[in-house]
């Protein structure tokens, strides 16, 4: 398959991803995001509360095998860096079939700089509460815990929705 082809199927996908009525069946804009306890690839143990302490919190689910994932990498190390001193923790999630020792080499091939979760014996049941349907798929959290967005994009209005009130 051509790469111009293959790249008109990854945007068709996306495009369908984002206006689909089931792409939001999870947790919607307005609802309280279900809590989590997840460990990091060092097995240190974060929680969705423990984080929304520190203010936002953009979760992206994803998987290695994601190659819309892949792509947004230079996306998700900008906001990373962009936003981890305005109050903004961005975690990746790993929703994925692999197992602890692909996301490790993943993550240190890619050099990826923001918080990886990724613990084997949580990924269905995060799946599950967060009713996921494909990857990447993006909420963003307030401090007290309500979802501000969720889609399968980096929300355009972030400074927005995490400027403080």
């Amino acid at each position: 398959m051509s790469r111009i082809l293959k790249q008109f199927y990854i945007a068709l996908l996306l495009g369908i991803l984002s206006s689909a009525s089931w792409a939001s069946v999870g947790p919607r804009v307005g609802e309280t995001a279900p809590d989590f306890s997840m460990t990091d690839l060092e097995k240190k143990v974060y929680t969705l509360k423990t984080l929304r302490s520190k203010g936002h919190v953009l979760l992206v689910f994803w998987s290695t095998r994601c190659h819309v994932c892949h792509a947004m990498i230079p996306q998700f190390k900008k906001i990373h860096t962009q936003y981890k001193n305005k109050g903004l923790t961005l975690v990746a999630i790993n929703v994925g079939f692999e197992d602890r020792d692909d996301v490790d080499d993943y993550v240190f091939e890619y050099k990826l700089n923001y918080l990886v979760l990724n613990d084997d014996d949580q990924k269905s049941q995060i799946a599950q509460n967060y009713r996921l349907v494909g990857t990447p798929t993006m909420e963003l959290i307030a401090p007290d815990g309500k979802v501000l967005y969720r889609g399968h994009r980096i929300p355009a209005n972030l400074d927005k929705l995490i400027a403080k009130p």
